[in-house]
């Protein structure tokens, strides 16, 4: 069979694509950077690609913005990092990877007004030689009570994950503050890692929540939320996580990123896996998910599809799909439904009831899915799913319009 192809998820035309990076609205226009090889469908010698978009729908795709540089702190790759707010330009901070041992430094480069042009990656930080730490990365900034912050991924010495804690007063030299959380039994209760990659620290309806993506010795994981409290020890700050639960109950999502921005429900994408491909069969591997925007509910961090982009993305309208069996192979369309029994149906995945409320987006190989209550599911199979409507049940199927190329 012809493996099937995504068409509106974002990805790039061909390479390998994993996390989200720099993830930032300026001047009205969403920047979204990813990690990318632009020369093969297989992680190796990281860059960072670029897309574009005013609707979080339809992307344009830009040149690479930078590239390992031979003799950089970043000559290895250009690992996962964030957009830098607050100066008078832009700004992003990654983890630089300098040689195959993958130990990291935190790197910034500062960029032209557009997002284009980026200048050498700047050493702001490196891995602290205190309190068994072992591997750090994935920088991720925030604010709280006036300062500015970031945390890391770590992994100790002994095996455990970790998160550290920077101070960002001087951004061109931050300053570790010691570990914010380790090894903690709410989140080990979720999942196994000895490394907490890719975490996202954010206030969320009056709460922090935590998002960390399971890495145990070179195996991905879940990704975990948990939600908790940032508290004051003695002068130092630390997380106290109260909860957690995988934020994506599928086996194929990973590394998401978050911007929190006021006023607005935060926004996550994250990396939908896909593993190396052979470049004679396929050109591209992995593509980033819908946009998501979160919630708590019942302590729960919960998402749906960015209500703009659903909009962009589905512009006809809504017909009844008749009752019985249907075949989504190809399909690029968004499903809401409506009556019970619902079922969908997978000879590798299984059967998945849909309970009136939820939505479907599916899109070639990839299926995700937005439960009424509770947390989405993501999936990516070169095998069809199959819809089941029973006599007494109700679906309305949308088209989806592929994205700009």
């Amino acid at each position: 069979m012809t493996a099937p192809t995504t068409s509106y998820h974002l990805r790039p035309r061909s390479g390998w694509l994993n996390d989200p990076n720099g993830m930032a609205r300026v001047d009205g226009v969403w920047h979204v950077f990813f990690q990318h090889n632009p020369h093969a469908p297989v992680h190796d010698r990281i860059a960072w690609g670029h897309a574009t978009s005013r609707d979080l729908a339809h992307w344009e795709l830009q040149p690479v913005a930078f590239s390992p540089s031979p003799g950089a702190p970043d000559a290895f790759g250009c690992w996962t990092g964030v957009f830098v707010p607050g100066h008078d330009r832009p700004a992003v901070v990654y983890s630089g990877i300098a040689d195959d041992s993958r130990q990291s430094t935190i790197c910034l480069r500062w960029g032209s007004a557009d997002l284009r042009d980026w200048g050498a990656p700047i050493v702001v930080g490196r891995t602290p030689r205190q309190d068994g730490i072992a591997v750090m990365r994935d920088p991720f900034v925030f604010e709280h009570d006036g300062r500015r912050l970031a945390v890391l991924g770590v992994g100790l010495a002994d095996g455990a994950p970790a998160i550290a804690l920077f101070d960002r007063s001087d951004e061109l030299s931050w300053r570790y503050e010691g570990i914010l959380l380790a090894d903690d039994p709410v989140l080990a209760a979720v999942g196994r890692a000895d490394v907490w990659e890719c975490p996202q620290l954010f206030p969320l309806d009056g709460r922090w929540v935590l998002i960390v993506s399971l890495y145990d010795r070179g195996v991905l994981g879940d990704v975990v939320a948990a939600v908790g409290d940032l508290v004051d020890e003695g002068g130092s700050l630390r997380f106290v996580a109260r909860s957690a639960h995988a934020v994506d109950e599928g086996p194929d999502f990973y590394s998401p990123q978050v911007v929190a921005a006021t006023g607005q429900a935060p926004l996550l994408m994250g990396w939908i896996r896909q593993d190396g491909q052979d470049p004679r069969v396929r050109d591209h591997a992995g593509c980033l998910s819908l946009p998501r925007r979160l919630r708590l509910v019942d302590g729960l961090v919960t998402g749906e599809v960015d209500p703009g982009a659903a909009s962009a993305l589905t512009p006809g309208p809504a017909r009844p799909l008749p009752a019985g069996r249907t075949s989504l192979a190809d399909r690029r369309w968004a499903l809401d439904v409506i009556g019970q029994g619902v079922r969908l149906d997978h000879p590798d995945l299984g059967e998945h009831d849909v309970a009136p409320g939820d939505q479907v987006w599916v899109d070639g190989s990839v299926l995700e899915l937005y439960r009424a209550s509770g947390v989405p599911a993501t999936w990516r199979h070169d095998e069809p799913w199959t819809l089941l409507v029973p006599a007494d049940g109700a679906v309305e199927v949308r088209e989806v319009a592929p994205r700009v190329p």
